[in-house]
């Protein structure tokens, strides 16, 4: 097929392909996330190196054989936004893992982020019809000064800023580097935004996130606050969730930390599931979290969507549930 698709939708697409095949070896991975990117992005997009997997950490490279490549950061898998606000390791912020450039040199992000940068170094790919080494080595083959494209979705997302930042770094052989990301936690401390702003603002660098996600509110002390009374007109945050959101700001403020978001961003306007019942703000939060309702609100055709789960649907077309 013929892609139709903007870089932004591309992007959204091959993120939320990165997801597929979660119980799969990774070759198998390679064969169910190739048939989908056949059906949802087309012209010839195929995986050239990984997936590779190191822990819960996933990233694949795709190219459409003309010169342009993309390196995709799968987010973490959870279940319960809980879970994901009590992640302790936003306690700690270090400098950044690798060679930056100068603009850098006050720029921390938290020992979490280093920590999956180091396992994103360390993927070694060997799926068979796939490129093979490292993720570094394997780029620094490229030849004929391609262009890469650098997105993820959720904590995917959080990981493909930095990795950008890494990448421009260490590749001479391409000719641009554009972070694209998705519903991401915020990475690092304000010197880290600034500098990202300034290295990517003329490569069209954009963050995007759905206004009703909780996913992105995270690690600022504005967003982490506005979790508590989200969802107006829906379901509240009950007991668990605002104890966790008084951890993290009580983590934050005990160790004088401060994260900030990068400057380019564009907000999207989600509509409610209005799920009720035991659990339904969690369940409103995975709902609104999802890659595929951030294909949807950025227009790409719900039978797309579909090619990737036959099941999913917008809140629209979606009856009051009740859960628990």
């Amino acid at each position: 097929m013929a892609s139709t698709l903007s870089p932004t939708q591309l992007a959204v697409t091959l993120s939320a392909i990165s997801y597929l095949g979660q119980p799969d070896t990774n070759s198998q991975r390679f064969t169910v996330m190739n048939q989908a990117m056949a059906a949802t992005v087309g012209n010839d997009w195929t995986i050239v190196w990984g997936p590779a997997t190191q822990g819960e950490d996933l990233v694949y490279v795709a190219s459409n054989g003309a010169g342009q490549y993309a390196v995709v950061v799968r987010g973490t898998l959870f279940d319960r936004i809980e879970d994901v606000i009590q992640d302790v390791r936003i306690g700690q912020q270090v400098a950044l893992p690798f060679t930056a450039p100068s603009s850098f040199s006050k720029a921390l992000v938290s020992k979490g982020v280093q920590e999956v940068w180091t396992n994103i170094n360390n993927m070694v790919s060997s799926v068979p019809g796939s490129g093979s080494g490292s993720l570094l080595s394997f780029l620094q083959g490229l030849t004929g000064s391609p262009s890469l494209l650098v997105t993820g979705h959720s904590l995917g997302g959080q990981m493909a800023s930095v990795a950008a930042v890494w990448l421009q770094s260490a590749l001479t052989n391409v000719s641009s580097v554009l972070p694209i990301t998705f519903a991401a936690p915020t990475a690092g401390n304000p010197d880290f935004a600034s500098a990202y702003d300034s290295l990517f603002d003329a490569a069209g660098a954009m963050r995007y996130y759905n206004t009703l996600d909780v996913v992105p509110d995270l690690w600022t002390v504005d967003g982490l606050t506005s979790i508590k009374s989200d969802y107006a007109g829906g379901p509240k945050a009950g007991l668990v969730v605002k104890t966790s959101v008084d951890l993290a700001l009580h983590t934050l403020s005990k160790n004088n930390l401060t994260y900030t978001q990068p400057s380019a961003s564009t907000s999207l306007s989600g509509q409610l599931y209005s799920a009720s019942g035991l659990g339904a703000f969690e369940t409103e939060v995975n709902d609104q979290h999802r890659a595929l309702y951030y294909m949807f609100l950025l227009g790409i055709p719900l039978e797309t969507i579909n090619q990737l789960d036959a099941e999913w649907a917008p809140p629209s077309q979606v009856a009051t549930r009740s859960v628990g």
